[in-house]
């Protein structure tokens, strides 16, 4: 067995010890000229919503050794997620990535143990785990490694789950054989637009490329201020991001169930959307201990919980009383939004004259008009 092979299984039987697959190997350095170019296009062209880090984070973005100037090799994996359609208790559906335990801390915390073999191995000094809350282009990466390929819907496809992996890379200080891992099928999106057909707002507005700004799961994870009016009603009964560009792709079809491995929250199972308008900050935060919902916030959650009540048409008496006494006037403001889809004109004249934040007041005097 040659060296470059021997270090190879030694990193192979390492990752297997702590749960990963190694997808590839990538020697660190600038990402290609178009793709940096891409990535900057995109990001002056506005598409990035109010996820302002990925503007400033371009350097690191486009080479990680302006993040971690030691960084000589990558390691690449990536872990299936895929898993039954769930949602909060009676409606309320939720992206499959949240439904149980948190990524990056099960990914990052297996990088860290892979590492840790590494460095014991001889095979690195300092290392760092990433996910995507690192500024890594994880997905150009992927890409270039030949984990996957770029879908239609931006997303990595691999081979074997199509759309339903997560990602992950461990950056170490020296250099490490190149690996590609062999592919049991390859392929690409040829023809087939049918992510780009089931986008209720039109995110996806051309093939390998998204309007961040109006994505489902941009609008209710990173969004900090009111969704904007036009879009709530597509958001139908997403309450915490959306797989719909997901579930269509057919590269996704044989992906399995990977529940156990990932867990289910028991809140989705105790929790109704409309309990959700009424947690304090120690209920929200002991009820998503360990998930990927703590995102957006509790104010950020209800809003969303306030806009899918005003889709199904339930909610209010719940509600009704979110528009007087929440301490938000984000979730004041959306629950008025909901009142008014919902029909609901006494509880909108009630705090109308009693609101004080000129924009809630903006809030129910456009419910009161769709009444």
């Amino acid at each position: 067995m040659t060296s470059e092979n021997q270090t190879l299984a030694t990193l192979h039987e390492a990752a297997a010890e702590v749960g990963l697959v190694v997808r590839a190997t990538q020697k660190v350095g600038a990402l290609p000229n178009t793709t940096r170019t891409r990535l900057r296009q995109w990001a002056l062209d506005g598409r990035a919503g109010e996820m302002d880090y990925l503007v400033s984070n371009t350097p690191l973005l486009e080479d990680p050794r302006a993040w971690k100037s030691w960084a000589k090799s990558m390691v690449i994996v990536a872990l299936p997620y895929a898993r039954e359609a769930g949602s909060f208790r009676g409606g309320g559906r939720v992206a499959r990535y949240a439904m149980g335990r948190d990524y990056h801390n099960l990914i990052g915390k297996r990088l860290i143990r892979l590492g840790k073999r590494l460095r014991t191995a001889g095979l690195a000094d300092d290392f760092r785990a990433c996910t995507d809350a690192a500024p890594i282009a994880e997905r150009e990466w992927a890409i270039e490694s030949r984990v996957g390929w770029r879908g239609k819907n931006t997303l990595v496809l691999d081979p074997e789950y199509g759309p339903w992996v997560l990602l992950g890379e461990l950056l170490v200080d020296q250099y490490l054989p190149e690996y590609r891992a062999p592919k049991s099928r390859w392929a690409s999106c040829g023809t087939c637009t049918r992510c780009l057909e089931v986008c209720p707002t039109g995110a996806l507005d051309s093939a390998w490329s998204i309007a961040a700004r109006l994505c489902l799961s941009y609008l209710t994870i990173e969004l900090n201020g009111a969704i904007p009016t036009e879009l709530r009603s597509a958001m139908g009964e997403w309450v915490f991001g959306c797989d719909l560009c997901l579930e269509v792709c057919p590269f996704g079809d044989q992906a399995g169930d990977h529940s156990e491995e990932w867990g289910r929250l028991e809140a989705f199972d105790q929790l109704r959307l409309e309990d959700l308008l009424s947690l304090d900050e120690a209920s929200f935060l002991q009820y998503f201990q360990g998930s990927p919902i703590r995102r957006p916030g509790r104010a950020g959650l209800a809003r969303n919980a306030c806009v899918v009540l005003g889709n199904l048409g339930r909610g209010e008496a719940e509600l009704a009383k979110a528009l007087e006494t929440h301490d938000e006037p984000l979730v004041r403001g959306h629950a008025a939004w909901a009142l008014g889809q919902i029909g609901e004109r006494a509880a909108l004249q009630a705090r109308w004259s009693l609101e004080s934040d000129r924009q809630v007041r903006s809030e129910i005097e456009a419910a009161l008009e769709a009444c």
